[in-house]
């Protein structure tokens, strides 16, 4: 029988009823350096001590309940922050505290574990990035951890990251250094895991931002860890690819076969929207909704200047109507794309990214008043 030794079994519980009442209880935002989060799941017969230390997009094995029971085969600690990066200074999360970077965490969780798995680096810029490839690798090796296992991150984005340190072009640049650095032959050790890859046609499995998950997304992920690591260790599959098919044996490498074609068939994936937070240093728990839509507050037009702007031009690059880059600043030709992109959506081409407009590339316009 599978065992769950957790300490938020009795907050889960209560976060269903909460979602089932339609309540919601306001964020405090409480400034300060993070503790050691963790939730620990001992399954029956483990194979491997694992930890996944993580940042806000696969924080969602932790956000949308159950999710990461999906997650099977193998005894894992969940070490799931939001902001967190890899070596230099994490910034300021939507759970009201500044996470641990991976490296600390690293120090934290010491020698208790043989398997790594790193899942941050959407908060983490280009220019440092090999040089915190080289410092987690060396921290994870002086602990004895035999295997690395490295998520790449999905590039086809919207998402800006804080401070706009990281777009869609920084997350390729830095999946390529992940590639390069394994291609020298010097980290036998470090496995990638392409979710970047894996996901690539999945658009449905995560919000408009390219980068957080929707539910089914979470429970994919989850899936897709449990098949990962089953692959690695050259075990049958925990999970069949259809509710009445064998499980694979051994199990196949996911990044090889693909996704799984119908995840809503052998999960219980319930709707979007509620997400269940710790808050602050206190963890105090909360449950709300938040679908992680890139929200704007003013209509934006030439002459203005700053992230909204670089989140603008972005889908406006994703779409093909700005031949141009992100740089945050609303120039004419960020106007001649967004007049290039009114009159394909059939709205007045004004070349103000106006509420109508906006709506129209996605963004959620709810914070945004007009005259």
């Amino acid at each position: 029988m599978l065992t769950i030794v957790r300490r938020r079994l009795i907050a889960i519980a209560a976060a269903f009823a909460i979602a089932a009442a339609g309540t919601a209880v306001a964020a405090t935002q409480i400034v300060g350096p993070a503790g050691v989060p963790s939730e620990t799941a001992v399954r029956a017969d483990p194979q491997r001590r694992t930890v996944l230390i993580g940042d806000s997009a696969i924080s969602a094995l932790r956000w949308v309940p159950r999710a990461d029971t999906a997650i099977v085969g193998f005894e894992h600690t969940l070490d799931l922050e939001s902001c967190r990066r890899l070596y230099r200074p994490s910034c300021f999360g939507r759970e009201g505290r500044i996470p641990s970077t991976a490296y600390q965490a690293l120090g934290f969780h010491g020698d208790k574990y043989t398997t790594l798995v790193v899942a941050t680096g959407y908060n983490d810029g280009s220019q440092s990035f090999a040089e915190s490839f080289h410092a987690i690798v060396d921290r994870a090796r002086s602990l004895g951890y035999d295997t690395i296992l490295w998520w790449t991150m999905r590039s086809d984005v919207d998402y800006v990251a804080p401070g706009s340190i990281a777009n869609h072009m920084t997350f390729a640049v830095n999946n390529q250094i992940v590639r390069d650095l394994l291609a020298t032959g010097n980290y036998p050790d470090v496995i990638l895991a392409d979710w970047g890859g894996y996901t690539a046609d999945r658009v449905e499995w995560f919000v408009t931002d390219g980068v957080h998950y929707r539910a089914v997304g979470t429970w994919a992920a989850s899936d897709y860890l449990t098949r990962k690591m089953a692959f690695i260790e050259g075990r049958t599959c925990p999970v069949p690819i259809a509710p009445q098919a064998e499980p694979q044996s051994p199990c196949p490498d996911p990044d090889v076969t693909g996704p799984i074609a119908d995840i809503e068939a052998l999960y219980p994936i319930g709707d979007d929207g509620v997400l269940c937070y710790e808050i602050g240093q206190q963890r105090r728990f909360e449950c709300r909704n938040d679908t992680h839509v890139i929200q704007l507050s003013r209509e934006l037009a030439i002459g203005m200047a700053g992230s909204d702007v670089a989140a603008l031009q972005t889908r406006l690059i994703r779409l093909d109507r700005l031949d141009s880059f992100a740089n945050g600043n609303f120039g004419t030709l960020t106007r001649s794309a967004v007049i290039a992109f009114q009159a394909s959506a059939s709205i007045a081409a004004t070349g103000i990214a106006n509420v109508e407009t906006l709506d129209a590339l996605g963004f959620d316009t709810s914070g945004i008043t007009t005259p």
